[in-house]
């Protein structure tokens, strides 16, 4: 059993330490409560072998860089993998902290019996002291290998002559990149002396060996070596204990994330006041039924973008953990799945369920509730499609392209929900386009909750006002009463599918991190 560290300290920064290897002690170690102690214990046991007792209690975010490497080795040292790759551990950290983790990388390596692999760039004299053996690669071929004392030898035999107080390492990564002269030769003796090495024949030999193994008939069939490897690690607990532990994990997150809680709440309540103010008691007037479609409109516009926007800047943060613990064997990809997408959805209901209530009082639609509830599952339901396609955005791609996709992909649809240009005054050739856009199913569905079943006439405040009929202004909308379930299945439909593409996403990322 093997693990991979990357570069970046991939963990979720709202969770304390002791919280964070709690969670991976429970997927790596089992959940169940006859493996308590041993969690306890491997916990103990690990923060004490890397210098981490006296920060159990503190945030991710607010570790230091080393602190971060040493927690992102703890996590995996939990089960204790005899072998353990690292890639750059002291990338990013200044020399104190680079001597810090690789000190603690071999105290694991002398004492745990393990063998632990590191890629590094230009390490320091006292850094590259740390290390028993070094392999160095020059344009992908081996270049120098063995222990770390006879590498100026090796090299020395080569003609590479380190000068005197000269850095080794820096030496070896400049032969390794011919500015100490050509090193073809010694790509080739390298591999020579590594085809001897493997099978104890020449080159020449392995290959002819080689070229009548192959003609024989005892080769194996290729097939098997694209089956399943029963070696490979597979998740410790089954897969309702994997979500019950990443539900917790994910339900802890949201609400650890108090800045972002209460910045969604505040922007949903304000916003909610300031609608109500601007549309104030529009919802009953036949001379102002413009002014409250234009309500209906921005509601739906608010709705969708304040949910989508945010799971766009969070998720691809979140993507890197779930990528290192997967490849790791901590999890199915299914868990983590399900338990992502149900852990979100208190708060997807909660803000916008705020929102209605506010600008749906102040602004005194029919207080039916029939009507309320109409509009408040069409608002909960473009909401949980915004966080899909927020969810999916940013699962394919960077926070950066993720800012500039997600309105792209909204402004077309916007332009055919039927709000700006009556879907029976766009061109026939385009007319077809406003069936796939969600906001047309969305608004039609609030016109109907609103305006629909058998609503009685609009007071007027004027002297005269020309929708006192509400069945009047979905006539000259296009807008057919007994559409309103055929729009909600679609909005419906639109959540499943971006819920399928948002998986298999998740599978194609996992396939490509390989």
């Amino acid at each position: 059993m093997c693990c991979l560290i990357p570069q970046d300290a991939a963990l979720l920064e709202n969770l304390t330490l002791r919280e964070t290897l709690h969670v991976a002690a429970e997927l790596k170690l089992g959940s169940s409560r006859k493996n308590r102690v041993l969690r306890i214990n491997s916990i103990k046991e690990t923060c004490g072998i890397l210098g981490l007792e006296g920060c159990m209690d503190t945030q991710v975010s607010c570790l230091s860089g080393g602190e971060q490497k040493r927690l992102s080795c703890a996590v995996e040292l939990l089960s204790n993998p005899p072998l353990m790759f690292f890639d750059e551990p002291t990338s990013g950290l200044d020399s104190f902290s680079s001597s810090q983790v690789l000190a603690h990388l071999r105290v694991l390596a002398q004492q745990g019996r393990r063998n632990i692999v590191c890629s590094i760039h230009q390490p320091s004299s006292k850094l590259f002291q740390s290390f028993d053996s070094v392999y160095i690669l020059s344009e992908g071929h081996c270049l120098i290998k063995g222990s770390r004392e006879m590498m100026v030898q090796n090299l020395s035999n080569m003609d590479f002559h380190c000068p005197q107080f000269y850095n080794p390492a820096d030496y070896a990564l400049e032969v390794a990149a011919g500015e100490r002269g050509d090193v073809s030769n010694l790509i080739a003796i390298t591999s020579d002396r590594e085809a001897i090495q493997d099978n104890g024949f020449s080159k020449e030999t392995s290959l002819m060996l080689n070229s009548a193994w192959e003609k024989s008939d005892n080769n194996a069939d290729e097939a098997d070596l694209f089956r399943p490897n029963p070696k490979t690690p597979r998740p410790v607990c089954n897969l309702a204990q994997q979500f019950s532990i990443l539900f917790n994990r994910a339900i802890l997150v949201t609400f650890k994330d108090l800045h972002m809680a209460w910045l969604r709440s505040a922007a949903h309540f304000i916003i909610g006041v300031m609608l109500g103010f601007v549309f104030f008691d529009v919802g009953n007037d036949a001379a102002k039924v413009t002014g409250n479609v234009g309500l209906i409109f921005f509601l739906m516009l608010f709705l969708f973008f304040s949910n989508a926007m945010p799971t766009v800047l969070t998720f691809p943060s979140e993507m890197a953990v779930m990528l290192r613990e997967h490849l790791n064997g901590w999890y199915s990809i299914k868990a983590y799945y399900l338990a992502r997408s149900i852990a979100d959805v208190p708060l997807q209901i909660m803000c916008p369920t705020m929102f209605l209530l506010i600008s749906y009082y102040m602004s005194n639609q029919p207080w039916e509730f029939n009507r309320f509830c109409n509009l408040w599952l069409v608002g909960i339901l473009l909401t949980l499609l915004a966080q899909s396609l927020g969810l999916l955005v940013g699962a394919a791609s960077d926070v950066k392209m993720g800012i500039f996709l997600v309105p792209v992909i909204s402004i077309p649809m916007l332009l055919f929900s039927g709000y700006f240009v009556p879907v029976a005054d766009i061109p026939v050739a385009l007319r077809w386009l406003s069936r796939l856009s969600v906001f047309y199913y969305a608004f039609e569905a609030c016109l109907i909750a609103i305006y629909g079943e058998g609503r009685e006439k609009l007071e007027c405040s004027q002297d005269y006002c020309h929708y006192v009929s509400p069945k009047k202004l979905l006539t000259d909308l296009h807008v057919q009463e007994e559409d309103f379930l055929l729009c909600i299945y679609a909005l419906i439909g639109y959540i499943l599918l971006l819920r399928v593409l948002l998986y298999l996403t998740l599978k194609i990322r996992i396939i490509l991190s390989k």
